[in-house]
């Protein structure tokens, strides 16, 4: 009896331990939507506020660095994404915290406001587009699974670089399916995926890939292109093969970064804490 009674309350005890872990005060997914909603977001261009996808596109975990862990939004115009935020908690010093990251998809610039407070109005595009030339260019095919098939084949052809501040390098790997897939005519765009490079499964590198069909000066154009964007502040960059074909590098502004700070709130990639840090 004594035995069972001691049972009994180790285990009592250890349930009760395990409850007061930092792992079990981090919001839930349902949490991290709530706080997506909580955005407004606007292309002054078009005077349209952008919808927000409420299926996250993928909830990550970064065990290799503070036990990070987070979900990815998307906002879009007409079909398009227009803007891309991930929310997740990361651990230190025996506390919990909220970061926000977003970076802008846009042609132009946007506006954002986070529960009643301007976050965010990135001022320059948030893509640099490359179209694919040379023995790697191609028409887009008849159908959207060829298009998809020729754009998951121009991917391979890429490989993306994290590095931390004191520039050791961590190879990203390639996340074998894409986060997101879109077609926005009105844009000329056929179709279009947002693929991620990542670090378990938390995404570092963002690249976009697009079909398209555009007037350009009063021709008809058609063909890929491709753009990246970062989804951290430390040093990035992109390579086709062994040529270095884009890179963003160490911005450590972001670390004590606060909603609305005027260091970061129009840069095209934000990554702040959505309430003091305390």
């Amino acid at each position: 009896m004594i035995r069972a009674l001691l049972l009994i309350c180790l285990t009592a005890f250890a349930a009760t331990a395990q409850a007061q872990t930092p792992k079990d005060t981090e919001p839930a997914q349902t949490d991290f939507l709530e706080d997506a909603k909580k955005y407004v977001m606007e292309f002054p261009r078009d005077r349209a506020k952008l919808t927000l996808n409420e299926k996250s596109l993928m909830n990550w975990t970064n065990p290799i660095r503070q036990q990070e862990r987070g979900a990815i939004y998307v906002w879009t115009h007409e079909g398009r994404p227009l803007a891309i935020g991930s929310l997740f908690t990361y651990g230190y010093d025996g506390k919990i915290y909220t970061k926000h990251e977003l970076h802008s998809l846009a042609p132009g610039p946007l506006r954002a406001s986070y529960n009643g407070t301007l976050g965010w109005t990135p001022k320059e595009p948030g893509v640099e587009w490359t179209d694919f030339k040379g023995e790697n260019a191609q028409q887009p095919g008849s159908t959207r699974t060829a298009r998809l098939l020729q754009m998951r084949q121009l991917a391979r052809n890429f490989r993306a670089e994290l590095y931390d501040p004191k520039e050791q390098r961590t190879e990203l790997r390639l996340a074998p399916r894409p986060l997101y897939d879109y077609s926005a005519p009105k844009a000329g765009v056929l179709d279009g995926v947002l693929l991620s490079f990542v670090v378990a499964t938390d995404p570092e590198v963002l690249m976009l890939l697009e079909a398209y069909d555009e007037d350009r000066s009063g021709q008809r154009v058609t063909g890929f292109r491709y753009g990246f964007a970062r989804f951290h502040y430390w040093h990035v960059a992109a390579f086709d093969g062994d040529r270095k074909v884009w890179e963003a590098t160490l911005d450590k502004s972001h670390e004590q970064n606060q909603l609305g700070d005027r260091e970061n709130i129009s840069k095209i990639y934000n990554s702040f804490h959505p309430t003091p840090r305390k």
